[in-house]
Order: C-alpha cells, then structure tokens, then sequence
C-alpha cells in the first residue's frame, strides 16, 4: 500500500522593527495560508542565534499568539536596515536565511532616485525640477525661477518636515501644513541656510488636482511576484481635503480617497485599462525595471508617488525603496510579497 507524503509547509519570517498597521500583519498571514504557507512575525530583539530560533507572533483562529520558531525558508524584510551600523547583529544572525531585499537601508533616498533616473532618456522626460540644497543663493534662485516650490528633506517620508515656500510679490509665503509664514528675501535666505545642515531639496510644485480643484497625488505599487517579475500591485488615489493643503502625503492633511476605478471615471472621463491607466503602468513598470538595474541589491516593492497635470503628463514626485506604504491596500501589497517570498525560498541559489 502505498502512503503519501504530506508536502511541508514554507516558512515566512516576516521581520519588521516597530509597530505596523494591524492589518499589514492580518494581510500577510491570510495571503501566506493562501498559499499553503506559514508565517510568523518577529522583531530583531527576538533571535536566539545559538539555538537558531525566534520567539515571534503567529496568527492562530483570528488572534497573534507568541511563540518559538525554528528559523524560516525565507525572510520578508519590512525592517530594511541592512548596512546600517546598528542593525548589523540582526543580519548577522540571520545571514544563513535567504531574504527577500537585500539592499543597503535607507540609500535609495529622494534625489539619489532622480539623479539615477537622469540617464534614462525616456524616464527623465518625468522628473520634475529640483535642486539638492547646498547654496542659500542658488536655493533662492531656483525658487525665483520656479516661483512655487516644495521643500523637503531629502531622507524623510509620508511628507515629514515638508513646506511649500510661494513668491508673492516682494515676500516669500512659506506653509509649513500648519501655519503660513511670510519672509522677506534677507529671512528666506537665512532659513535656506538654516536648511542645509538639515539635508533639504527643492522640487518645482506640480498642479495635480481633480476637477473640484483639490490637490491629489498617485500612489503607485509596483512589486515582483511569484515569477520573479515586476507587476503593478496597485494604483489608488490620496485627495487632500482642503485646496490649500498641497503636500497629499502629510500628516497634517486631512486626506480622502475612493475606490481607483471611481477616480478614473471622474477625474479621466475612462474606465480601468484606459489611456491613462496603461501610460501610469507603462511608466512605472519600465521605472522599476530601470532602477533595478541600477541598484545594487535586490529589491521587490516601489512605490511611486506621481501627479497629473491638466494637461495628461504625468510628473514623479517620489519614489519609495525602502517601506512603501499603503492606504487600505494591505492585501495588494501582500500578495506579491508573498508570492515572492515563496520563490524567493524556493530559489536561493539565484539570490
């Protein structure tokens, strides 16, 4: 008589540094059992090198219960802090497992993204203005040239510590999503010069709004799957609530949104797969496999931040390498993670 041999389970560890959104953890664990695999969280305090084991999180009749894991097929890095002198022990302890990002934490940082995308002909057709802010008076210039600009630290994210300065006559409106503050030229200049130290850039303002007039950005989610190919995730829309509120991604704004094929319809006159929806993935598939090639490490999610002019053109604001985030859209985002984890797991010799 023969017997069958129960196929065994893959393991996902997935490695995250501070508290995520529930549902970022939910998504995984339900997209994983999907797939006929496990998944468990942990946080870098929870190795045990000597034993080879981990006490983490795993998701047992809708709760997280703690316990003690063997080491995992594959290491999905939420924590990407590879590289960075105070997180070295954790890859350390864990450098016999595959990992799905390998790239060095924190360097695919906003103006390293442009400059690499400037020797794409066709991908620099979609940057945007901007200048790395080394020079008070240089600063100044590009902000009289462009005559509204934002200013944003150039290692931040989700729109922290970012303003918009406007020329207006002989002052300098500066809205830092709080309060406005008029400057004159001598005090623009000395918070320029303030802002070096700080690691700030400037980026031309971009009109992207809905017909209502309200500031909105694109958050584009572009990740590898299961095949090892890059695919769009997702598109979805982040609306500032307010018209004077230009930074989409603050904090400070009371965002909104609606469903993706909802926005095309009213914004675009289309529905999904039209005109303007292929030219977005186009776009941004093409990105993806252009910074892929030119970073070294490996890398499985983008988020791209875009607007659209009135005018159909499509302008980068950001992209994002290290921890993309979404909105609502945590099974979207962990589908492919998944998906390639798993090949990951299955195919360490070629990572």
């Amino acid at each position: 008589m023969s017997m069958s041999v129960e196929k065994r389970r893959v393991v996902i560890g997935l490695l995250i540094g501070w508290k995520v959104e529930p549902e970022l953890l939910m998504a995984n664990a339900l997209v994983a059992a999907s797939y006929e695999a496990d998944l468990f969280y942990f946080y870098p305090r929870d190795i045990d090198e000597d034993n080879r084991r981990i006490h983490g999180f795993r998701l047992e009749r809708g709760e997280w219960v703690k316990g003690e894991f063997a080491y995992p097929d594959v290491i999905y890095d939420r924590l990407r802090r590879r590289g960075i002198a105070k997180y070295d022990e954790v890859y350390h302890q864990l450098a016999s497992v595959p990992f799905t990002h390998t790239l060095r934490g924190m360097s695919v940082h906003k103006t390293i993204a442009y400059n690499l995308l400037r020797k794409d002909d066709s991908l620099k057709a979609n940057l945007i203005p901007f200048q790395t802010l080394r020079d008070a008076s240089k600063a100044l210039a590009f902000i009289y040239k462009h005559e509204n600009v934002i200013c944003k630290p150039d290692r931040s994210s989700s729109g922290r510590g970012a303003f918009t300065i406007q020329v207006n006559g002989h002052e300098f409106e500066v809205f830092d999503q709080q309060y406005m503050h008029r400057m004159n030229e001598e005090q623009i200049l000395e918070f320029l010069q303030m802002l070096i130290v700080e690691k700030y850039c400037l980026q031309k303002l971009i009109v992207s709004v809905t017909k209502q007039g309200l500031p909105f950005h694109i958050r584009v989610h572009i990740a590898k799957n299961g095949q090892n190919e890059w695919i769009i995730a997702f598109c979805s829309v982040w609306i500032s609530s307010e018209p004077q509120f230009k930074v989409t991604n603050s904090k400070h704004v009371f965002q909104v949104t609606t469903t993706w094929d909802r926005f095309v319809k009213h914004q675009f006159d289309e529905a999904v797969g039209g005109v303007t929806e292929q030219r977005i993935h186009r776009y941004a598939l093409q990105l993806a496999a252009f910074m892929e090639q030119q970073l070294i490490g490996r890398l499985h999610e983008i988020g791209l931040d875009i607007g659209i002019d009135e005018e159909g053109r499509i302008h980068l604001f950001e992209v994002g390498a290290g921890l993309p985030s979404a909105m609502f859209e945590f099974v979207e985002m962990a589908n492919p993670a998944i998906a390639y984890s798993l090949y990951v797991a299955a195919h360490p010799e070629l990572v």
